[in-house]
C-alpha cells in the first residue's frame, strides 16, 4: 500500500484555508450582529419619527410636509393677529406706565415717595378710611433714608402698584386699611435667588418677584389687610379687574367680625323692652308691643377682615412692530390627503 505524502506546501495551504474559513466565519458572525443592531436602531428611529411627525386622530393623521407646514404657519399668524391687539389693549395699555419707569435720583425719588404718602393719607381721610398713624404704605424703610440710584427702578414700580391698589381701596370706601406689605426687591437675593427672604419689619413680605420663561412678564407680590363690607369687597375685586394695571389675586383670607348667628334666646334682648303704655285703649296696647330700639339687624351689619395676596404683573414680552393682519379664507383647512404631499 502506497502512503500519501503531504508536502509542506500542501500543509501550508490547508492551514491557510482553515484560518481563512475561521476568520470569515467570525467576520460573518460579527457583521450579522452589527446589522441586526443597526436594523433595530433604524426601526426605533422610524417609530420616533412616526410618533413626533404625525398627529393621530379619529379623522386621520397629518404628517409633516411643506403644505402642512404652510398651513401651520398660517394658523400661527392668525392666532398672533388676534392675540397681539389683545396684549396691547389689556396687558400693555397706554395708561399702564410700568414699562416707562427707569432709574431716578435717590433724593428726587424720596421726595416723590413723601408726596405719594401724603396724597394717599389725605385721600383716606377725605373718604373716611382709617389707616395707621403716620403710615408709609409699605415703604417705612425709607422714612428717614434714601435708596441707591440702582434701587429706584424697582422701588418706583412697586410704589406705582401700591398707589393703584390703595386708591382702589380708598375709592371703594373700605372701613380701614390695616397693613400693606411688599417684597424687598431692592435687597440682594439669597443663594440662587429663588428662596424667600425673611421679613425683618412689619411691612416686608417674604419672597421675591418672579420672571416668567422667555421674559414674558414679571410679577411683584403685594399683600394688603383691610376691613370692609361684603358689598364693598365686590367693588374692590371688580375695580382690580378693570384697572389698567394687571393685578392678579392669588389668595383671599376672609374673617367675619360676627362669625356667630343670633339665637332665639337673644331675640328679646335685641328687640329691647317695649315702650310704656299710654293708656288702656286698644291703640295703647299696640304701642306697648313696640320696641324702643327700632329695627335690629340679624344679618348684614357685620364687616369682613380681609387679607389679600395680590401680584402686580408687568408684561414685558416684546411684540412685533407691525401686527400680522387677519388671515383671509379658511387657513385651518387640512391637506387633501392624510399623508400630505
Amino acid at each position: 500500500m502506497k502512503k500519501l505524502k503531504i508536502s509542506m506546501f500542501d500543509l501550508g495551504f490547508l492551514i491557510a484555508a482553515v484560518v481563512v474559513a475561521l476568520l470569515g466565519g467570525g467576520a460573518w458572525y460579527y457583521l450579522s450582529g452589527e446589522l441586526a443592531s443597526a436594523q433595530a436602531d433604524v426601526a426605533s428611529a422610524k417609530a420616533k419619527f412616526d410618533k413626533y411627525s404625525a398627529y393621530q386622530s379619529s379623522r386621520g393623521s397629518i404628517v409633516v410636509s411643506p403644505s402642512n407646514a404652510k398651513i401651520l404657519q398660517t394658523n400661527i399668524d392668525l392666532i398672533r393677529a388676534q392675540f397681539d391687539p389683545l396684549v396691547r389693549a389689556k396687558l400693555q395699555p397706554k395708561e399702564n406706565k410700568l414699562g416707562s419707569i427707569g432709574k431716578e435720583d435717590p433724593v428726587a425719588w424720596k421726595a416723590d415717595l413723601d408726596d405719594s404718602v401724603q396724597r394717599l393719607n389725605m385721600a383716606a381721610k377725605l373718604h373716611t378710611v382709617t389707616v395707621p398713624p403716620n403710615y408709609y404704605f409699605g415703604f417705612s424703610r425709607y422714612l428717614n433714608q434714601s435708596p441707591s440710584d440702582q434701587q429706584t427702578t424697582v422701588l418706583s414700580k412697586q410704589l406705582m402698584g401700591i398707589e393703584q391698589l390703595v386708591t382702589i381701596l380708598i375709592n371703594a370706601q373700605v372701613k380701614s386699611i390695616d397693613a400693606i406689605r411688599r417684597t424687598y426687591e431692592e435687597d440682594p437675593r439669597i443663594g440662587s435667588g429663588g428662596g424667600p427672604n425673611q421679613p425683618m419689619v412689619t411691612d416686608q413680605l417674604a419672597g421675591y418677584s418672579f420672571t416668567a420663561a422667555g421674559n414674558a412678564y414679571t410679577s411683584y407680590p403685594l399683600e394688603v389687610e383691610f376691613e370692609t363690607t361684603s358689598e364693598n369687597l365686590r367693588t374692590v375685586l371688580g375695580n382690580l379687574i378693570q384697572s389698567p394695571y394687571i393685578f392678579v389675586v392669588r389668595s383671599l383670607s376672609i374673617q367675619n367680625t360676627k362669625p356667630d348667628s343670633p339665637v332665639l334666646s337673644s331675640l328679646d334682648q335685641l328687640a329691647g323692652p317695649p315702650a310704656p303704655a299710654m293708656n288702656d285703649t286698644s291703640p295703647g296696647e299696640i304701642a306697648a308691643t313696640t320696641s324702643t330700639k327700632g329695627p335690629q339687624y340679624l344679618f348684614g351689619n357685620s364687616t369682613l377682615k380681609v387679607k389679600a395676596r395680590v401680584d402686580l404683573v408687568e408684561w414685558t414680552a416684546v411684540l412685533p412692530e407691525n401686527p400680522v393682519a387677519s388671515a383671509q379664507g379658511n387657513p385651518r383647512t387640512p391637506p387633501s390627503s392624510p399623508g400630505g404631499n
